[in-house]
């Protein structure tokens, strides 16, 4: 009970004892966290992206980072990171209600971001997704390295035709480790069309293409840039060998 004594004519001050001041905090806490504690006032709750990530061939893929961006931009570092999917190919991220743009990757050594390297896997264009409060997500990638994805379209077209050749530098040298890219059209606006496996110290690579028109490039780091330049017009009707691209 508090106790009252004169502080000036009509004017009064409260004096708790410290044992009872102590139990009007706590009391006067255990209000507000009730109040809202479990919703904060402009808090929203946030929702859960999950799935499985598989192979080409759809087996669950374990050690699966999904990178998740809050801008279309995804060639910078991830706003968000999942743990690594399970044995089951199964992961988990929490998020803040929104909508982003999110890919998949596997790296097999130790460095988390910059190019992927062979043997390295990705799931290709960004995928968009909206997170809603409370909500619950679910979404499948399919993770592939670059020669996985360059015998896709080979399992599904039996009309291809076989396209060879060495990939240059200015000096006319042979370049290791890079890929030569095979678009219908020369603005590229996702991953392109048909892509070569990685050369090795020859230089050289293949495709496998349907008769047309493509436009010939390379890059160095997959997924490519969306911008290419240089592109080589290259009409395809037949096998065909020494078709050679020039780093410039």
């Amino acid at each position: 009970m508090g106790v009252y004594s004169p502080l000036e004519k009509f004017m009064y001050k409260i004096i708790f004892p410290n044992k009872c001041i102590h139990l009007v905090i706590l009391l006067c806490l255990g209000v507000f966290f009730l109040s809202f504690g479990k919703n904060p006032v402009g808090a929203a709750e946030n929702g859960i992206l999950s799935g499985r990530i598989v192979d080409v061939n759809h087996n669950p893929v374990i050690g699966v980072e999904v990178f998740v961006y809050n801008h279309s931009n995804t060639r910078r570092p991830a706003d968000f990171i999942s743990p690594p999917s399970n044995e089951n190919g199964e992961y988990k991220i929490t998020l803040p209600p929104g909508s982003y743009w999110t890919v998949a990757r596997l790296r097999l050594g130790k460095e988390r971001f910059g190019p992927l390297l062979p043997g390295d896997k990705h799931s290709g264009t960004p995928l968009e997704i909206d997170i809603a409060p409370g909500e619950n997500v679910e979404e499948e990638y399919v993770v592939a390295d670059l020669e996985e994805t360059s015998q896709l379209a080979v399992k599904f077209d039996t009309t291809f035709i076989r396209v060879e050749g060495v990939l240059l530098d200015q000096k006319g040298l042979p370049v290791e480790n890079a890929y030569v890219i095979a678009n219908r059209n020369p603005a590229m606006k996702r991953i392109p069309d048909f892509i070569s496996t990685w050369t090795d110290k020859s230089g050289e690579y293949t495709l496998f293409l349907s008769p047309g028109e493509y436009y010939f490039g390379h890059a160095v780091e997959f997924p490519p840039e969306l911008k290419l330049v240089n592109l080589k017009k290259v009409i395809v009707d037949s096998d065909t060998n020494n078709i050679n691209i020039v780093i410039e």
